[in-house]
């Protein structure tokens, strides 16, 4: 068995909880639902993986992943959260305590 993979089935169970009837299914490894997008639906695609190097992304304030090589060289840019609305932060929320997060 893949590593990760009883991890991502754990995972995935807590989100098709979560989003309910608004769950689509799974298709080519991506797992897809419904959304709102400004009064229009969308389907969104979600992908997990198991990192095969833990790549140092902690919790904090302002988060910052760590996208450095071995040799400390940058790989990548630091992550800039976005403005959000207090509707996505409500949002948010829900999910996060219907996850058990």
């Amino acid at each position: 068995m893949a590593k990760g993979a009883i991890a991502k089935e754990n995972v995935i169970k807590k989100i098709i909880s979560a989003l309910g009837d608004d769950y689509v299914g799974e298709f080519d490894k991506k797992f897809y639902t419904w959304a709102d997008d400004g009064g229009n639906k969308v389907q969104i695609s979600i992908a997990l993986s198991c990192p095969k190097v833990f790549r140092g992304v902690e919790e904090s304030d302002s988060p910052v992943l760590n996208f450095d090589d071995d040799d400390n060289e940058r790989t990548g840019s630091e992550f800039v959260p976005a403005d959000i609305t207090q509707e996505e932060q409500d949002t948010l929320v829900s999910l996060m305590e219907k996850l058990g997060l």
